[in-house]
């Protein structure tokens, strides 16, 4: 379609999966959903990586009794949490193929001290996107001016970067009021991302909902992506 621009929006999590990556490279627009409120030990402050006994929680402590909305939730750094996560990593995979690339990023990464949540996951989201090559502009909502709430938010949101599509989570039809969209003209195409099977160094099962650091640490960076981009073929689809 001649000026198609897709659009999608997405809260910031820690240590995202696969999906979340594989909606940054269909679009051609990201928006991060920065400004809505926390939900509390969900993905925004945790991912699960893959140890020898199964999946474990690496999470963030976090202070969410003053700080409701996701771009003032404030990191507890009273406990070593750092320290732990980045031994559980080591421990975890160190002897996995490629985790060598990726440890100075770590050692740098939990070197630091950072106040709010949504810097620590910036700067994980930043990373990624870099390694698997994604160009994709990201835009934080916060910075769009737009002040709506539920489906009516998100339609602005799209509507503040003259987007025709809005690429939507698979969930999303259960909850948007795709009548907005219509009126507006901007179409709903829904991820139907399918999560690509690889081999984990550690386990024979495969566990699909994993953080893409597992891929990462598995996989070098172009079938990485490979992987991710072949979960939905949306412009197949459209």
């Amino acid at each position: 379609m001649k000026n198609r621009k897709i659009v999608t929006i997405h809260q910031p999590e820690s240590y995202p999966w696969m999906g979340f990556f594989n909606k940054m490279i269909m679009a051609d627009h990201y928006i991060i959903l920065d400004n809505v409120d926390f939900r509390k030990n969900y993905f925004q402050n945790r991912n699960q990586i893959l140890t020898k006994q199964g999946p474990s929680f690496l999470t963030i402590p976090v202070d969410t009794k003053k700080y409701k909305k996701i771009n003032e939730v404030r990191i507890v750094n009273q406990q070593n949490w750092q320290k732990k996560q980045f031994s559980s990593l080591t421990q975890t995979y160190s002897k996995s193929p490629f985790f060598m690339e990726h440890k100075y990023f770590f050692e740098e990464l939990y070197s630091q001290k950072y106040e709010l949540l949504i810097d620590f996951n910036m700067k994980v989201i930043n990373y990624i996107r870099g390694v698997l090559g994604i160009s994709t502009p990201i835009t934080m909502a916060s910075g769009l001016g737009v002040t709506g709430a539920s489906t009516q938010l998100l339609l602005e949101l799209c509507q503040s970067l003259n987007a025709t599509h809005y690429l939507a989570g698979r969930d999303g039809v259960s909850y948007l009021d795709s009548s907005l969209f219509e009126a507006a003209g901007i179409d709903i195409i829904y991820q139907e991302f399918n999560i690509q099977e690889y081999q984990h160094f550690n386990q024979k099962p495969f566990f699909p909902y994993m953080s893409v650091f597992d891929l990462l640490f598995n996989q070098e960076p172009s079938k990485a992506r490979a992987l991710i981009e072949s979960g939905d073929l949306l412009n197949e689809r459209i």
